[in-house]
């Protein structure tokens, strides 16, 4: 039995739930970061006088970064560690933050845009990596529920930035929203170091000569019993071949590439969600105050709906589960744009919306990791979870063609809805695909078998 197997049958001890939350704030960042330009998006736009799609190129600089760093970046955490990752990846995030302010009207939107791109290096890896750690760490029972929280945690950052740091911007301008940005994410840099463990998967393929004192260490604290050697591997061949290798040969190849286009569809509908619906009912009110009090809207739709998912997801497997919440997530967006800018039942109709919409994240979160080896996982999820960011590059940018080209708020949002339904087909096609092949041999077996 592999080591995280035997830990996930256990019952949770203090490092793991300290493990857990840590992990967790560290998304609640990553939430602020992310939806930082959605309720700053009015202020920048009035502040530079540029049109809608000069600022998708903006609304889409951190999901470029979140791709790079999720497909070039995080998978040097299967080599360097998955909590140095964590430093350096929160490191990253604090210098992306730190140069944003210095954008000027003068100057354009240039440097604003580098600003999001850096940062979203820097939240690319930290996903992969964070998902990753959680997924070794949680025990089987409260599985689903905890990495449901992961997803919520996105839109408790957000909720946090829009209600605080939102109605300060009037005042003291959008830059404060990167300074803000800036001393918390410094501040996360630190104490990912002190406090964030390192995987013990990592730990238990030895990839450092005192990788059996560091994971003695950590099962100690676990109350677990020491080990006298490493714990034998199914992932040999893995190491042989290269992560890459793996999974671009046998079953991991059809999951893989199934994956990458169900999560680009549905980042193609979230992220179109998250950065022009506010924009949306602000501009068409001529009040850009308005942009974040309807980030608070889909952040607490967001974050009740992931809660509720995660409870279902404990009973319901997550494979069938998600495309039931992403049907409805289809029919309540399209609702949102058909229902019109007026408020407050914009704000009622974006959070039932994002309810709905949101518990997609938590699904693909949960599934991900579960279908790589120990020694692919970071390389695997974190090319799933970073090709899908091209859907939402694609987003924002389309988003703004659309509305400059005169499109309606009703055919905007329910014409980007539907690639929801080519997410939830996948997965459906996914969880058959899996059923059929569970009495075959999986793929580290075929590739132990190569060597």
């Amino acid at each position: 039995m592999r080591i995280t197997e035997h830990i996930a049958g256990s019952r949770m001890s203090g490092l793991q739930i300290r493990t857990v939350i840590i992990a967790i704030g560290l998304v609640v960042l990553d939430g602020y970061d992310v939806s930082l330009v959605s309720f700053a998006a009015p202020y920048i736009e009035q502040d530079f006088g540029v049109s809608k799609t000069a600022l998708g190129l903006v609304l889409s600089g951190a999901l470029i970064g979140m791709l790079v760093g999720s497909i070039l970046v995080a998978p040097l955490a299967d080599r360097i560690g998955r909590r140095n990752m964590g430093v350096l990846a929160t490191a990253t995030i604090a210098v992306g933050m730190f140069i944003g302010p210095f954008a000027s009207a003068e100057l354009g939107t240039g440097l604003l845009v580098v600003s999001r791109i850096v940062t979203g290096v820097g939240i690319g890896a930290l996903v992969s990596v964070i998902g990753v750690i959680l997924a070794e760490y949680t025990g089987r029972r409260v599985y689903a529920l905890v990495m449901a929280i992961y997803a919520a945690a996105i839109n408790i950052g957000g909720f946090l930035g829009s209600l605080i740091v939102g109605p300060m911007l009037g005042t003291f301008g959008w830059q404060f929203g990167w300074w803000i940005g800036f001393v918390l994410s410094a501040l996360a840099a630190v104490a990912t170091f002190f406090l964030l463990p390192e995987s013990l998967a990592w730990l238990a393929e030895g990839r450092r000569a005192d990788s059996l004192e560091r994971l003695n260490a950590l099962l100690a604290k676990m109350r677990q019993p020491a080990l006298t050697t490493l714990p034998e591997t199914e992932d040999q061949a893995i190491k042989e071949t290269g992560a890459i290798r793996a999974i671009a040969g046998g079953p991991l190849l059809w999951q893989t590439l199934l994956m990458i286009v169900s999560y680009v569809a549905f980042m193609v509908s979230f992220y179109f969600m998250t950065t022009w619906a506010p924009t949306t009912v602000a501009g068409a009110a001529q009040n850009p105050a308005l942009a974040p009090q309807l980030v608070v809207s889909f952040s607490l739709g967001g974050i009740l709906g992931n809660i509720l998912f995660g409870f279902i997801g404990n009973r319901v497997n997550v494979r069938l589960l998600t495309p039931v919440f992403l049907v409805f997530a289809t029919a309540a967006l399209s609702f949102f744009g058909l229902n019109g800018p007026a408020m407050p039942g914009a704000w009622w109709a974006l959070f039932v919306a994002s309810f709905f919409v949101s518990t997609g994240t938590a699904g693909f979160y949960a599934v991900v990791p579960t279908l790589y080896p120990t020694l692919a996982r970071s390389t695997g999820y974190g090319i799933v979870i970073g090709m899908g960011r091209f859907g939402g590059i694609m987003a924002p940018i389309l988003g703004g063609v659309a509305f400059d080209a005169g499109w309606g708020m009703g055919l905007a949002f329910t014409v980007f809805a539907l690639p929801m339904l080519v997410a939830a087909a996948g997965l459906l096609i996914l969880h058959f695909g899996l059923k059929r092949s569970s009495r075959r041999p999986t793929a580290a077996d075929q590739l132990i078998a190569q060597h």
